[in-house]
């Protein structure tokens, strides 16, 4: 005989006594509940109060950006915001501070061509005048700035190293050295020509 010719075996295993088996005809005796019914039991807050949350939050990073403006104020490196921190951002504003620049005095100049030119205006030449002298000014200051950065990145690779370049130092410095030496933040720490060494 072949073993693919079929047993005689008439055994049938049977569920226990105790065990219940559900026929495909039995209910679960209550409605499927709606998938709306379902997300809203299933959704939770993660706080009581969401508004209370929200204001306590921004009270926190309020209180942060104080301790952060005063650290700057004050000079405490410890405190300020990442992107002012470490020797080579000091470095690089102490650079700047030790320095005259014309682009710390464009914005009072500026200011003054304004209210010059409401009152000069209608005088042609001497406006025109006032215009090109304004435009020389501030072609003079972006020649001076672009200078700037030459001579200060020559100086820092000379005591970093070109692989310790913070990133966005150009722009950091352009809008330091452009800014009025009283309004800039960190506050200057060096004194007019003590340059960094």
């Amino acid at each position: 005989m072949s073993d693919n010719t079929p047993s005689n075996d008439s055994t049938v295993d049977l569920p226990d006594e105790n065990s219940t088996v559900e026929s495909p005809s039995d209910k679960k005796g209550r409605p499927t509940p709606k998938r709306k019914d379902q997300e809203a039991a299933n959704r939770r807050t993660l706080f009581d109060d969401p508004k209370a949350a929200k204001k306590a939050d921004r009270e926190k990073m309020r209180v942060q950006r104080d301790k952060e403006y005063q650290a700057m104020r004050e000079g405490d490196e410890r405190n300020m915001p990442l992107e002012h921190r470490g020797p080579e951002r000091r470095w690089l504003r102490d650079y700047v501070d030790a320095r005259w620049s014309m682009g710390e005095f464009l914005l009072p100049v500026a200011i003054l061509f304004v209210i010059l030119s409401l009152f000069l205006g209608q005088f042609g030449a001497l406006g025109g005048l006032m215009v090109l002298v304004f435009y020389i000014l501030v072609l003079a200051a972006a020649i001076e700035t672009f200078v700037m950065v030459r001579r200060m990145k020559k100086r820092f690779i000379e005591k970093f190293g070109a692989s310790r370049m913070p990133r966005g130092w150009t722009f950091y410095v352009i809008s330091r050295a452009l800014n009025m030496r009283r309004f800039r933040v960190p506050r200057p720490k060096v004194a007019r020509g003590e340059f960094p060494v």
